[in-house]
């Protein structure tokens, strides 16, 4: 359609004159000064006209930094108030390494406030989300399997590590006690040969565990956790990766479903699925696992792996663990929402509040230990927050000073997680007691 206005201008070409399509579509030149004005327009009258107040961009990185940053200016200047973007800033294609212009990438962006989602703690946490099944189920995270095997340490806590970093906001300048011994900046962290920690202040990284894009959390789990694990435990697994984004500072982002165990019946790619795959059912009968094989073109070569587990009828949850998950997935966010603590606003307040316990050389990778300083802070609610996660399929145990009693939220008779009342305690004189698979917050 744009190459029926002028020809030529508004797709980006290659030297041969040919449109580039590394995006897997068309690719727009939004370098060229009409094609950003159309970009520009167009979110001006949505913002105006639909009182839209923020945006995610789809590969972002294929756009020019100085394009967005003038873009959300004139939304400022035109109409009176913040609009928030957010955005995938990969870094590939004919573009990369600015080899076009200086892109809106994770690194590119550092210090201008756009979010870029963070691949960093998704990764660490669900393992890897790209190749074969086969590859995929080999391929687990903190959430899914790396914790269950010994051989694995190194890796393990390397990803511990990691998702320590995003609860930190995944900020550049961060410095905590890694598995190394030594205490290292976020920027210092590798992560794949480049930076793990890229944010210069909280809200520039974007903190997920599921997206449009690649298996569900629900359907990555079932490619990698053993046939034999039962649906609780999915389930509570499912709520610490929950847990481990929404208690993060910075921008948190959950996708649509992931608090009713979405599945899309182990569908990679389901942007032309039709409703059969992407459905969602709000009243909570089943979760769309079971539907049946999805669609050949990227599902195809895969389908003799995936047949006998879409078949098997213990990988379908309830009703009543649906409405499980979802109280439980509320309980986390009435965590998050009860302190100001969980939305520190600069990278000097998180280094000033937030420490990390039974971490450094010798830590149980199965278990983060996070600790908020609200001394004198305003909305804080609280003396300070506790917040611990256990990956491991037992109860963990460990020491921390000061006096701590659980979060309301834990106590309160309708909690969704009675786990936690009954078993998170004092075990000991000066130390606290987890359930297994279990995200838990104390309070002082």
């Amino acid at each position: 359609v744009l190459d029926r206005v002028v020809p030529g201008y508004y797709q980006r070409l290659n030297a041969n004159g040919e449109v580039e399509k590394s995006t897997c579509c068309d690719n727009t030149a939004t370098e060229h000064r009409m094609m950003a004005k159309l970009m520009s327009d167009s979110l001006l009258l949505w913002s105006r006209e639909y009182k839209l107040d923020s945006y995610r961009f789809d590969l972002m990185g294929h756009q020019p930094r100085a394009a967005m940053l003038a873009m959300r200016e004139r939304l400022r200047r035109e109409l009176g108030r913040e609009i928030l973007f957010i955005g995938e800033g990969w870094n590939f294609g004919e573009v990369a390494n600015g080899a076009r212009f200086v892109q809106a990438s994770q690194l590119s962006l550092k210090g201008d406030g756009i979010g870029t989602f963070s691949d960093r703690g998704r990764d660490a946490a669900r393992g890897g989300s790209f190749g074969s099944v086969k590859e995929l189920m080999g391929s687990k995270g903190w959430l899914n399997g790396l914790l269950d095997d010994p051989a694995k340490r190194a890796d393990a806590v390397k990803a511990a590590d990691l998702l320590r970093l995003q609860l930190a906001g995944t900020l550049a300048e961060f410095r905590f006690t890694t598995h190394t011994g030594a205490t290292q900046r976020g920027a210092e962290i590798d992560y794949a040969g480049q930076p793990a920690g890229y944010a210069a202040q909280p809200g520039e990284a974007v903190h997920y565990v599921e997206n449009h894009d690649n298996h569900t959390l629900f359907d990555a789990n079932v490619l990698k956790l053993p046939a034999r694990a039962s649906m609780l435990e999915r389930l509570h697994r499912q709520n610490v990766g929950n847990a481990l984004v929404a208690w993060s500072q910075g921008t948190v982002y959950v996708h649509a479903g992931q608090e009713l165990l979405r599945s899309k019946s182990l569908d990679r790619n389901s942007y032309d699925s039709g409703d059969a795959f992407n459905r969602l059912d709000y009243g909570l009968r089943d979760n769309g696992f079971g539907h049946g094989l999805p669609p050949a073109p990227d599902n195809g070569r895969d389908w003799d792996t995936i047949a006998p587990l879409l078949g098997d009828p213990t990988l379908q949850p309830t009703p009543a663990q649906l409405r499980q998950a979802v109280a439980a997935f509320h309980d986390v966010m009435r965590i998050r929402a009860s302190s100001s603590l969980f939305s520190l606003p600069s990278a000097d307040e998180v280094q000033k509040r937030l420490r990390f316990h039974a971490a450094g050389p010798g830590q149980d990778p199965a278990l983060i230990v996070a600790e908020l300083d609200g001394t004198g802070w305003p909305g804080a609610r609280f003396g300070g927050l506790l917040l611990v996660f256990n990956g491991a399929s037992e109860a963990r145990e460990f020491s921390v000073p000061g006096a701590w009693r659980l979060h309301p939220v834990h106590t309160a008779r309708q909690a969704a997680d009675q786990r936690v009342a009954l078993e998170a305690r004092q075990a000991k004189a000066g130390a606290l007691r987890v359930p297994a698979w279990s995200a838990v917050a104390w309070v002082r």
